[in-house]
């Protein structure tokens, strides 16, 4: 009920043109059941004037073309036609109304999902599969509809038409009507059984579903990894153990439905056998005609649709309901990270680029150990500062704090001295250029990979971004230039081209503050040099944090902090650290004596 009761939450912005639909569909099938009442009329008139006029004509076709006889059958044809007609244009009125409206939920639907993920924290994308995720905004959503467009279309049509049939084969025989009805309360026990066991199988296919989606988008997106390695038969091995593993599930489901439908056959043609046997010991009694008989064959013909969509709707309606629980665990999931009450706009109109961690400390949602551990740091506004230690020491969860990408356990972050959760999560974001440790590009051209961060960005900004970054000249040098398709991820593209387009999109926004994450790994050290001293005077004035695993790319910052193990071990300038002789002095003293060794 809680299901239905959130479902039908969406049905209140198209109420008015779901109830005309609702109209346009009722009125369909009052025109529908007058087509065998015109067929029986015509029947009987036909068999009346053949028995009157027996003895005067030769054939059947000389009596049905008398005057009088033509005048009776032009009528009822076209009666017969003008309500074929109206109940032609009156159903597709139904689905212009209807199924437009489903798919205008859907739309809904599908766009509120989005929205959810976009406030969704990074804890809820570490711990779920991005091919779940991509099931539940897309298979999902598709059977999600199917409740507002055919499974409710389905339900009006099925009342209706069953309520005006039922009606009209009473007016003609109760007792007909009786027999024409007796294999109908065992279709629904075997309706009922059936849905429960689809809703329990349903969703475990879904899920199931979901774990092949993730498979497979894990192996395209390291496809090169892959061959690299020779493991194309390990991977499809692992595939087809997932994938054999949903066809088993899916088979057992597709068991049960493919026996549902001949079932549903078999009873309404027990309907109809009952029919004729019966009525026709009632046509020998003359309590009906042969025409009531015809009728009420077609009455039961009409009936099979509404019990046969029963069951389609019944299927429907389990399958609709098992993936609104997994989209409604989607959108129930609590958003850590929002605007609140509290949450203040233009806090500064001149942002200065001062930031502060006071006794931050953090440790991520499952974990038994901090990430961080009481981080006291001050940077001042227009400084440049770095952060260096071992692979692993929380330098990278340390920057994440500042857009506000997680929020600290403890502790808090403050810029230009506000608390960054009184900050409008826009104009953060927007005075922070940042560049993360994992450089991703989207599957379009260099210009807009470029300007993602920018609207309506002209291509004078987009071309001096990629001259700050120092990857102007390689890109003049593509055939297309910054029309250059770079494929998904950026695949072609060398890891340095990548990263410096990734520096040109944080650069262009024109940041106040900016993050460079490791973002100059992938390039030698005469390239790294090169750019570090272009972006030292094109950062000049703006908050600068560097993280690198190497010491030439931070030793001219103006402050250095050594992290290990989620805490500040050593801090101050390089000539300051290397006098103290500590860690960071023999990391630099490693990375110097591997130089030398490189180079011999």
């Amino acid at each position: 009920m809680d299901s239905f009761k959130k479902l039908n939450r969406y049905l209140r912005d198209y109420k008015g043109i779901i109830f005309l639909g609702a109209l346009f569909l009722t009125g369909s099938n009052f025109f529908l059941i007058w087509i065998p009442v015109f067929i029986r009329k015509t029947m009987d008139e036909v068999e009346a004037l053949v028995g009157d006029y027996s003895g005067q004509y030769s054939s059947i076709f000389e009596v049905l073309f008398s005057s009088e006889a033509g005048v009776l059958l032009a009528y009822n044809s076209l009666l017969l036609i003008g309500t074929v007609l109206m109940y032609g244009i009156l159903l597709f009125a139904t689905r212009q109304t209807l199924i437009v409206s489903s798919r205008k939920i859907e739309f809904d639907i599908r766009n509120r999902i989005i929205d959810k993920l976009f406030s969704l924290p990074q804890r809820y994308f570490a711990s779920n599969k991005s091919g779940d995720v991509y099931v539940r905004a897309t298979e999902d959503v598709g059977r999600v509809r199917e409740y507002f467009g055919p499974v409710l279309m389905y339900t009006i049509n099925t009342f209706t038409r069953a309520g005006f049939i039922i009606t009209m084969m009473v007016i003609v025989s109760p007792e007909l009507t009786f027999w024409a009805l007796v294999p109908l309360p065992f279709l629904s026990a075997f309706a009922y059984w059936v849905s429960g066991f689809i809703n329990k199988y349903q969703l475990i296919i879904q899920e199931q579903y979901s774990e092949v989606a993730g498979r497979a988008q894990e192996t395209f997106s390291s496809i090169r990894l892959i061959k690299a390695f020779n493991r194309e038969e390990y991977e499809q091995e692992r595939f087809e153990e997932i994938s054999d593993s949903y066809r088993k599930k899916k088979l057992r489901l597709d068991l049960v439905e493919s026996l549902f439908h001949p079932t549903l056959n078999l009873l309404i043609g027990a309907s109809i056998v009952i029919v004729i046997w019966q009525g026709g010991l009632m046509v020998i009694d003359g309590a009906i005609t042969i025409g009531n008989i015809a009728e009420f064959v077609i009455y039961v013909a009409y009936l099979t649709w509404p019990v046969a969509s029963l069951g389609y709707t019944v299927n429907t309606l389990q399958k609709s309901l098992a993936s609104w629980e997994r989209i409604d665990k989607l959108l129930t999931e609590p958003v850590e990270i929002r605007d609140t009450e509290k949450t203040a706009d233009n806090i500064n109109e001149k942002v200065n680029g001062r930031i502060e961690l006071k006794n931050v400390s953090f440790k991520y949602p499952g974990a038994d150990e901090y990430a961080l551990k009481n981080i006291n740091m001050t940077i001042e506004p227009g400084s440049k500062i770095a952060v260096v230690g071992r692979t692993g020491s929380g330098k990278t969860t340390l920057v994440n704090l500042i857009p506000r990408l997680f929020d600290p356990t403890k502790g808090e972050v403050i810029v230009d001295g506000v608390n960054i959760k009184e900050w409008n999560l826009v104009q953060l974001r927007d005075i922070i250029g940042y560049v993360p440790q994992e450089t991703f590009l989207f599957s379009t051209t260099i210009k807009e990979n470029i300007a993602f961060g920018v609207e309506n960005a002209s291509m004078e900004m987009v071309e001096a971004a990629a001259e700050n970054a120092q990857v102007l000249e390689n890109i003049l040098d593509f055939e297309k230039k910054f029309e250059t398709m770079v494929g998904e991820r950026g695949i072609t593209l060398s890891g340095g081209q990548k990263q410096r387009i990734a520096i040109a999109r944080a650069l262009i926004k024109d940041p106040k503050i900016i993050v460079l994450d490791d973002s100059l790994s992938a390039v030698d050290t005469n390239t790294e040099e090169a750019i570090l001293n272009h972006l030292n005077e094109k950062l000049s004035g703006r908050t600068t944090i560097m993280i690198s695993h190497r010491i030439s790319t931070v030793k001219n910052a103006d402050i250095i902090f050594y992290i290990q193990d989620g805490s500040i071990t050593e801090e101050g300038s390089h000539d300051e650290l290397l006098a103290r002789k500590g860690q960071y002095a023999r990391m630099y003293e490693k990375q110097l004596l591997e130089q030398e060794l490189a180079q011999i």
